[in-house]
Protein backbone atom coordinates (compact mmCIF):
# COMPACT_ATOMS: atom_id res chain seq x y z
CA UNK A 1 0.00 0.00 0.00
CA UNK A 2 3.08 2.27 0.67
CA UNK A 3 4.07 1.79 -2.84
CA UNK A 4 0.53 3.55 -4.45
CA UNK A 5 -0.70 7.33 -4.21
CA UNK A 6 -3.84 8.12 -3.17
CA UNK A 7 -5.14 7.61 -6.50
CA UNK A 8 -3.90 3.66 -6.46
CA UNK A 9 -1.22 4.61 -8.92
CA UNK A 10 2.90 4.03 -8.42
CA UNK A 11 4.31 7.88 -8.34
CA UNK A 12 5.58 8.58 -11.97
CA UNK A 13 9.43 8.36 -9.95
CA UNK A 14 8.88 5.28 -8.96
CA UNK A 15 8.17 3.60 -12.34
CA UNK A 16 10.65 5.57 -14.26
CA UNK A 17 13.29 3.48 -11.36
CA UNK A 18 11.51 0.10 -12.07
CA UNK A 19 11.70 0.75 -15.85
CA UNK A 20 15.54 0.81 -15.68
CA UNK A 21 17.07 -2.87 -15.47
CA UNK A 22 19.48 -2.82 -12.85
CA UNK A 23 21.17 -5.84 -10.36
CA UNK A 24 20.18 -9.15 -12.16
CA UNK A 25 17.90 -7.41 -15.11
CA UNK A 26 21.11 -5.72 -16.16
CA UNK A 27 22.76 -8.72 -17.38
CA UNK A 28 20.16 -11.78 -17.40
CA UNK A 29 16.60 -12.11 -18.96
CA UNK A 30 13.81 -13.15 -16.20
CA UNK A 31 14.58 -16.74 -17.87
CA UNK A 32 18.20 -16.55 -16.64
CA UNK A 33 16.99 -15.41 -13.46
CA UNK A 34 14.29 -17.92 -13.09
CA UNK A 35 17.57 -20.31 -13.33
CA UNK A 36 19.32 -18.55 -10.60
CA UNK A 37 16.69 -18.91 -7.80
CA UNK A 38 15.86 -22.13 -8.51
CA UNK A 39 19.58 -22.96 -8.16
CA UNK A 40 19.57 -20.98 -5.07
CA UNK A 41 16.46 -22.37 -3.45
CA UNK A 42 18.24 -25.89 -4.54
CA UNK A 43 21.37 -25.26 -2.42
CA UNK A 44 19.56 -24.09 0.43
CA UNK A 45 16.62 -27.00 0.75
CA UNK A 46 18.11 -29.48 -0.86
CA UNK A 47 22.44 -29.46 0.01
CA UNK A 48 22.91 -27.25 3.11
CA UNK A 49 18.99 -28.36 4.34
CA UNK A 50 19.31 -25.82 7.17
CA UNK A 51 15.65 -25.39 8.65
CA UNK A 52 14.12 -24.04 11.47
CA UNK A 53 10.35 -24.53 12.75
CA UNK A 54 7.78 -22.06 13.18
CA UNK A 55 5.47 -22.14 16.27
CA UNK A 56 2.46 -20.30 15.82
CA UNK A 57 0.26 -18.79 18.38
CA UNK A 58 -3.78 -20.00 17.80
CA UNK A 59 -5.16 -17.19 18.95
CA UNK A 60 -8.69 -18.55 18.50
CA UNK A 61 -7.97 -21.09 20.92
CA UNK A 62 -5.66 -19.39 23.36
CA UNK A 63 -7.70 -17.94 26.21
CA UNK A 64 -6.11 -14.42 27.32
CA UNK A 65 -7.32 -12.31 30.43
CA UNK A 66 -8.70 -8.46 30.77
CA UNK A 67 -4.95 -6.88 29.73
CA UNK A 68 -4.46 -9.62 26.39
CA UNK A 69 -2.17 -11.69 27.88
CA UNK A 70 -2.07 -15.44 28.14
CA UNK A 71 -1.22 -17.87 30.96
CA UNK A 72 -0.98 -20.85 29.26
CA UNK A 73 -0.42 -20.49 24.83
CA UNK A 74 -2.00 -23.44 22.30
CA UNK A 75 0.27 -23.33 19.48
CA UNK A 76 -0.83 -24.59 15.75
CA UNK A 77 1.34 -27.12 13.78
CA UNK A 78 4.38 -26.31 13.76
CA UNK A 79 5.95 -25.28 10.28
CA UNK A 80 10.03 -26.37 9.08
CA UNK A 81 10.87 -23.77 6.92
CA UNK A 82 14.48 -24.20 4.98
CA UNK A 83 16.36 -21.36 4.61
CA UNK A 84 20.01 -19.41 5.94
CA UNK A 85 20.24 -18.92 9.06
CA UNK A 86 22.61 -16.66 11.41
CA UNK A 87 22.41 -16.62 15.26
CA UNK A 88 24.25 -14.15 16.81
CA UNK A 89 25.63 -14.83 20.02
CA UNK A 90 25.52 -12.48 22.90
CA UNK A 91 28.59 -11.59 25.34
CA UNK A 92 27.72 -13.50 28.82
CA UNK A 93 26.82 -10.59 31.29
CA UNK A 94 27.53 -11.13 35.03
CA UNK A 95 23.96 -10.53 37.30
CA UNK A 96 26.23 -8.88 40.21
CA UNK A 97 29.60 -9.14 41.26
CA UNK A 98 31.03 -12.82 41.98
CA UNK A 99 27.27 -14.05 41.25
CA UNK A 100 25.64 -15.86 38.32
CA UNK A 101 26.08 -15.93 35.12
CA UNK A 102 23.40 -14.83 32.60
CA UNK A 103 24.26 -16.06 29.07
CA UNK A 104 22.15 -15.20 26.12
CA UNK A 105 20.82 -16.86 23.69
CA UNK A 106 21.61 -14.19 20.70
CA UNK A 107 19.42 -13.04 17.51
CA UNK A 108 18.64 -15.24 14.68
CA UNK A 109 18.28 -13.72 11.49
CA UNK A 110 16.91 -15.91 9.06
CA UNK A 111 16.95 -15.57 5.48
CA UNK A 112 14.27 -17.34 3.66
CA UNK A 113 12.71 -17.55 0.08
CA UNK A 114 9.24 -15.64 -0.32
CA UNK A 115 8.83 -18.48 -2.81
CA UNK A 116 8.93 -21.06 -0.42
CA UNK A 117 6.65 -19.34 1.82
CA UNK A 118 3.80 -18.90 -0.17
CA UNK A 119 4.13 -22.57 -1.22
CA UNK A 120 3.95 -23.05 2.86
CA UNK A 121 1.00 -20.78 2.98
CA UNK A 122 2.12 -18.44 4.73
CA UNK A 123 2.11 -15.47 2.83
CA UNK A 124 -0.03 -14.25 -0.15
CA UNK A 125 1.09 -11.55 -2.95
CA UNK A 126 -1.91 -9.42 -3.44
CA UNK A 127 -0.97 -7.92 -7.35
CA UNK A 128 -4.16 -5.33 -6.91
CA UNK A 129 -3.10 -4.04 -3.95
CA UNK A 130 1.32 -5.05 -4.32
CA UNK A 131 1.25 -5.83 -0.62
CA UNK A 132 2.33 -8.82 0.85
CA UNK A 133 0.20 -10.42 3.45
CA UNK A 134 1.77 -12.82 5.95
CA UNK A 135 1.09 -15.67 8.64
CA UNK A 136 4.12 -15.27 10.74
CA UNK A 137 3.57 -12.18 13.40
CA UNK A 138 5.24 -10.74 15.85
CA UNK A 139 4.72 -13.02 19.18
CA UNK A 140 5.20 -16.43 17.43
CA UNK A 141 8.27 -18.24 18.26
CA UNK A 142 11.28 -19.83 15.96
CA UNK A 143 12.52 -23.17 17.53
CA UNK A 144 16.30 -24.31 16.33
CA UNK A 145 18.53 -26.11 17.70
CA UNK A 146 17.21 -26.56 20.76
CA UNK A 147 16.47 -22.82 21.45
CA UNK A 148 13.27 -20.92 20.92
CA UNK A 149 13.76 -17.53 19.41
CA UNK A 150 10.60 -15.04 20.26
CA UNK A 151 9.74 -13.23 16.76
CA UNK A 152 9.96 -9.41 17.43
CA UNK A 153 10.49 -8.04 14.11
CA UNK A 154 7.84 -9.33 11.50
CA UNK A 155 9.19 -7.32 8.44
Amino acid sequence: MADLNEFGEKPQKMQDAEAKPEGINLFFSDKEAALFMSAGREITEKILSEFFLLYRVDLEKTQTDFYGQAKKKTYLPEIQIYGRINVEAKDPEMMYKGGIEKKGMGNLTAHVYLSHLEELGLIEKRESTNTIVTGIKMGHFIGYKGQFYKIINDG
